[in-house]
């Protein structure tokens, strides 16, 4: 029986950036503009996202994150970007 071809697996390694490569879990708000009960408003919880993407900066304040970029010859363009207040980030891991 012939071998199956492993899929090659992107490094998280990106030397034409200078920005770590990160992966964030923190907590956010929650909001319902719809009636409840009594019931279902103590089921309700805090979010739980994650995000992954390089850390563009960090402060006593707030951590900028994005997922996307595009280089050329005039720098860098950032998309995909993000900013958590540091009180609601739960924590910071380093990838690859």
């Amino acid at each position: 029986m012939p071998r199956k071809r492993r899929k090659a697996i992107a490094s998280t390694d990106t030397p034409d950036i200078p920005y770590p490569k990160v992966r964030v879990e923190w907590i956010d708000c929650v909001s319902d503009s719809g009636w409840a009960t009594e019931k279902e408003f103590d089921r309700m919880k805090l979010a739980k996202p994650v995000n992954e993407g390089w850390l563009y900066s960090k402060d006593k304040d707030s951590i900028k994150l994005f997922a996307s970029y595009d280089k050329d010859d005039d720098g860098i363009t950032f998309g995909d970007r993000t900013m958590i207040p540091r009180a609601w980030v739960k924590k910071i891991q380093k990838l690859g």
